[in-house]
């Protein structure tokens, strides 16, 4: 059942949908008509309603995809393809304790909170923090995620070392954090560093020897498939290069 406070995701066709939270004396409207989102609590998702024009729309429980491109955003994001093999190498569970440098527009806090994870995240801009942190509270996971105000590398000095069982990077200069992302962490723990360059990749590995066991380092491209009847093919556009995952565990 759909209660006040609840997201939804509001699905007329594929150009137009939406993810609201449901408040009492707020509106839904789009091109094709209004919906008062009083009229939504108490159905099921699943249902069906009408707007003010006639146009029928679906109430569906919102995916952590629908969620996150609902997010309003600050920086550039990281895509769910990359977050979706982010989280299986990490191995993201109920309950860890997950220790995140470059919180952004909060695309990634928001999916390791969404799967129960505790997360402790740093970022060093004011305003990216602002927004991350309306983002996370509109998505009912602001009690998931603890906020720092400064840099990674003082994790160890805030929380002390050896405290957490993942960690996620996405900084421009990764090399200058590795000491205190080391002195966080338990031995043994999966880390995860997104970068865009190659010659990134060469400065981090460099910076990794003798702290972090190099495991690999990958990218992802996504290309949707356009089914038709006799005319299924590849869409003409996809998602391609967006960045490289380095993924790398904490040793003694």
């Amino acid at each position: 059942m759909i209660r006040e406070g609840d997201l939804v995701l509001i699905w007329i066709d594929r150009r137009r949908k939406k993810v609201v939270k449901v408040e009492k004396g707020k509106t839904f409207g789009s091109d094709m008509g209004v919906l008062k989102l009083d009229d939504i609590i108490g159905k099921e998702y699943g249902n069906s309603v009408t707007l003010s024009t006639g146009t029928k729309a679906l109430l569906l429980r919102p995916t952590l995809e629908d969620v996150l491109y609902s997010f309003k955003r600050k920086t550039q994001v990281i895509y769910p393809k990359d977050i979706g093999m982010m989280i299986v190498k990490l191995g993201i569970r109920a309950g860890m304790r997950v220790l995140e440098g470059g919180t952004g527009s909060a695309f990634i806090t928001a999916s390791l909170a969404w799967l129960g994870a505790k997360v402790y995240t740093f970022e060093k801009r004011r305003e990216h923090l602002s927004v991350a942190l309306r983002n996370l509270k509109w998505a009912n996971l602001a009690d998931k995620v603890i906020a720092v105000k400064g840099g990674i590398e003082e994790a160890p000095h805030v929380y002390g070392t050896e405290q957490f069982e993942a960690a996620v990077i996405d900084l421009g200069d990764p090399w200058k954090v590795v000491d205190g992302v080391w002195k966080a962490l338990k031995p043994g723990s999966p880390t995860a560093f997104w970068l865009p360059t190659f010659d990134q990749l060469e400065k981090l590995k460099e910076a990794l020897r003798g702290k972090f066991l190099w495991q690999e380092s990958l990218e992802l491209w996504e290309r949707r498939i356009k089914v038709e009847k006799g005319a299924t093919r590849p869409e003409q556009l996809g998602i391609t290069f967006t960045g490289f995952w380095v993924f790398a565990r904490r040793v003694s």
